[in-house]
Parts: C-alpha cells; structure tokens; sequence
C-alpha cells in the first residue's frame, strides 16, 4: 500500500480545479519574458506560447533546473529574473528612452 503525505489531496486540488478554468482565448499582450526549465512538469513549446503572449520580449530555456527553480538553481534564476525584468522595462519604454531606470508614466 502506498503512503503519501495527509496534505497530498489538497496540495492537487488546486491543479485539478485550475485545468480547464483558464479562457483558451486569453491574449496577454503586454512584454512579457518566458523561461523554459527542462525539468518543469509542464512544458510550452514557442508557437504556443506566441498564440496567448502577443509579445515576447525575452525567450530562455534554461540547462537545469525544474518546477521550483528558485530552490534548484537559484543563482541562474535570480539573475535570469533581472534580466528577464531588464527585457520588460526596456521594452515598454520609447525608442528613444532606453536607457535603465523605471519606465516612464503615461
């Protein structure tokens, strides 16, 4: 007989009732910065991931790491988390505005 953990049943609720719960239509068009880890349970291949984010600016798979990347390979993540913000903040800036600091309001 198998034995998992008493908080095995609701730590998969979520994931149960969260499947189908996401509008197939939705469009993100903001920049938005992706990372793929080879390891995640779940993968999306590029198109896919163009068909709801209208506008990637920043595209990484990564050589390790999995669903908790922080915990796996934290110094990677960290420093592609700043450099996948870097992408956004650049990218909602004018062209003739890209030098570092927040983005302007509009």
């Amino acid at each position: 007989m198998a034995q998992g953990s008493p908080t095995g049943a609701s730590a998969a609720r979520i994931y149960y009732e969260s499947h189908d719960s996401l509008d197939p239509a939705l469009r993100v068009d903001v920049p938005s910065a992706l990372t793929m880890y080879p390891r995640d349970v779940e993968k999306c291949p590029r198109p896919w991931a163009r068909q709801r984010y209208r506008n990637i600016v920043r595209w990484t798979v990564a050589e390790r790491g999995g669903h908790f990347p922080s915990l796996e390979v934290p110094g990677y993540f960290v420093a592609d988390l700043r450099e996948g913000l870097g992408a956004v903040l650049a990218a909602r800036r004018p062209l003739g505005d890209r030098r570092p600091g927040p983005a302007p309001s509009a």
